[in-house]
């Protein structure tokens, strides 16, 4: 097998709304964080007789993630493999989804598979950090574009250039996504009406996001009928969405302490970006344009 020398960049992810429900069948809306990410490259001159990581406390998570690809007999390439991520682990930020991808491209030209099923051995890497993953963060992630996404139909490009002005808060702690989805799990089995319930709230808040997102980015100027909309739009899904997370009791007190503040500071809406339980928060506001 040949592993020439190779480098590639993955840029991080938040989730606007659509969070959890999204195993279940809704649909969410996910957006690259370039402000964060993650980068690796391969040199296989680096070593001539074993394979190294750097930095070293990736080892056992690479080599994991390799032996369950290759076999766990084989030979792994001799080379240095070197990782660099700003990515926050268990802020909700997809860092565990930038790394499947990152390591599934450089592996797609040694194993020889399609660029096309990058998607879905990314999302296969993935079930190893979570036990269940919708394959969203990864669909985000691989093409660094704002996505609608659903598990029967997959990753949807949004025909958005410009969004409205979002800022992102730490907690400042941390939740294993496994135990999150397993809370939510727990929770729609001991109550089911309410979990169908908010499951479609999700959904209808992920809906309204991606028409707020759309009107917003059609809109010409701040002050555009269309931007004020979006706005509006996109500041009900938010909450609605936020509405979700307290019923699922993913909202630590850090969490409502923080939101509390923004929303003081004037903040349109704040909400738990990614699985919850801890983790960042994203707000929404008024002033400020970022483009795509």
């Amino acid at each position: 097998m040949i592993w020439p020398a190779f480098q590639t960049r993955a840029s991080g992810k938040w989730v606007l709304a659509g969070e959890h429900s999204v195993l279940r069948g809704a649909s969410a809306i996910a957006l690259p964080h370039p402000e964060y990410g993650l980068s690796l490259s391969f040199d296989p001159t680096g070593s001539d007789t074993q394979f190294q990581v750097k930095p070293s406390n990736a080892t056992g998570v690479i080599q994991g993630l390799l032996l369950g690809v290759l076999g766990a007999d084989a030979q792994l390439p001799q080379g240095i493999l070197e990782i660099q991520s700003s990515i926050p682990i268990g802020a909700g930020l997809g860092s565990s989804a930038a790394l499947c991808v990152a390591v599934s491209r450089w592996l797609a030209g040694s194993l020889r598979f399609a660029e096309s099923e990058i998607l879905s051995f990314a999302t296969r890497l993935e079930h190893r950090f979570h036990g269940k993953s919708s394959g969203m963060d990864i669909a985000v992630i691989a093409m660094d574009q704002p996505v609608l996404f659903s598990m029967q139909k997959g990753p949807t490009t949004l025909n958005v250039k410009k969004t409205p002005r979002f800022t992102f808060h730490d907690t400042g702690i941390r939740a294993q996504t496994r135990a999150c989805i397993q809370k939510v799990e727990e929770y729609v089995r001991n109550h089911p009406a309410e979990g169908l319930r908010r499951d479609e709230e999700m959904g209808d808040a992920s809906r309204i996001a991606m028409d707020g997102l759309i009107l917003y980015s059609a809109g010409n100027n701040a002050g555009s009928s269309e931007q004020i909309r979006g706005l509006q739009l996109i500041q009900k899904s938010m909450r609605q969405a936020q509405e979700c997370f307290y019923s699922w009791g993913l909202v630590p007190p850090e969490a409502q302490q923080l939101e509390a503040l923004l929303l003081s500071q004037g903040a349109l809406a704040v909400k738990m970006t990614g699985a919850g339980g801890g983790g960042m928060m994203v707000s929404l506001w008024e002033d400020s344009i970022s483009s795509y």
